[in-house]
């Protein structure tokens, strides 16, 4: 007998909502079902797909105002027929997946309204789930064809509840991350492995998966001239800035690391004393798993932003607009133990351990209570 799959529906804008469908579908696969995680945009239009990634990209580096534009107007917009004209996206895409595939439940990491609306037309009794992967919930999320939202905080859920979605609608999971985050590491191992010094303050800067930080050299310029510290920094798939910081790592070789993009990120992780990086909610949500103290490098407007309000609201997070700014909290961390003690407890506050099996549980239970399949 065929066991029962899943579809997973995503999108790659950014390398969240695909990690996050990643680890749901690895998840499920444990459970000794089956899944398929698809890039629905992509799939379906990959030359503008590409086009608009690209364009996304260089809307956090040179047009922060163009995306603030993007996300508080598309916010105002919501009402006025986005959900209708995106309910049609990557219809055709969709039909042949289900047609395949046969899927027992539906989970979406991006908002694609197109699976709820072309389901439920269909009258067909397959569920759908979506998984909010940010501390914040755009209107855009919403649709009162969804079946079950998990999200990230209680305040989340709020603004959910605003936007008139039942409250059995709603679970507070949190938000799924590689199980490698929830599992005990030896520290020891992970200081032999990548070389590092286990007297000096590390620190650590996260260009992100595709490299969008930016200022890191000058940045690292300025915390190489105190030996105490350790920098390491990941740069991603950002060739040009491995490269631009390489003369560094011949200056400075006991200061300063290197690396492209780190599958194993959790060791880094685990060693490190702070992380700078831009605030994505997995990003968040792995250095909370960790408590490792946060400094938020110029937060985008939109769910960067409202990301990272929600950190430093809560105490787990100092956010910086500036080089300087970055380095005074740096030096601020090091001198203040009681501020490091305080945004520990605030960020292990803010995390929901094991939301991955929280989601996949609940996705397995209803389908086993509805019997949409026979076992």
């Amino acid at each position: 007998m065929k066991r029962p799959s899943a579809l997973i529906l995503t999108a790659r804008y950014g390398s969240g909502h695909l990690q996050a469908a990643k680890v749901i579908a690895q998840e499920i696969n444990r459970k000794g079902f089956e899944s398929v995680v698809s890039d629905l945009f992509g799939e379906s239009y990959p030359a503008f797909t590409n086009l608009t990634q690209s364009l996304l990209l260089k809307s956090f580096t040179y047009g922060p105002s163009f995306y603030k534009w993007f996300y508080y107007g598309t916010n105002k917009l919501h009402s006025k027929g986005l959900v209708q004209f995106s309910k049609y996206l990557g219809r055709k895409r969709l039909l042949e997946l289900i047609a395949l595939y046969n899927p027992s439940f539906v989970i979406t990491t991006f908002p694609l309204h197109t699976a709820p609306f072309l389901i439920k037309k269909s009258k067909s009794s397959i569920p759908v789930y979506t998984v909010i992967t940010d501390y914040c919930a755009h209107p855009y999320w919403t649709n009162p064809l969804i079946d079950h939202y998990f999200v990230a905080s209680k305040s989340v859920k709020l603004s959910l509840l605003a936007k008139n979605i039942e409250e059995q609608r709603i679970t507070v999971s949190g938000i799924p991350i590689r199980s490698s985050f929830e599992m005990d590491l030896n520290r020891k191992k992970v200081y032999r492995k990548y070389k590092i010094s286990s007297h000096k303050k590390v620190i650590t800067i996260l260009a992100g998966a595709d490299g969008v930080l930016k200022n890191v050299k000058e940045l690292c310029e300025t915390l190489l001239q105190n030996p105490a510290y350790q920098i390491l920094v990941v740069c991603g798939r950002n060739e040009k800035l491995y490269e631009k910081l390489s003369p560094l790592v011949s200056r400075f070789p006991d200061s300063i690391r290197l690396f492209r993009y780190v599958e194993e990120i959790h060791e880094i992780f685990i060693v490190s004393n702070c992380l700078v990086t831009k605030p994505g909610g997995l990003t968040l949500t792995e250095s909370a798993a960790l408590q490792i103290p946060l400094i938020l490098y110029k937060p985008v407007p939109g769910q960067e932003a409202e990301n990272a309000k929600y950190f430093a609201e809560k105490g787990a997070a100092l956010i910086s607009y500036s080089n300087k700014e970055t380095f005074d909290h740096i030096q601020r961390l090091f001198r203040d133990e009681s501020l490091v003690i305080k945004m520990k407890n605030s960020l292990n506050e803010i995390y929901q351990p094991f939301s991955t099996k929280t989601i996949v549980d609940y996705a397995i239970q209803q389908m086993e209570e509805n019997c949409v399949i026979t076992l």
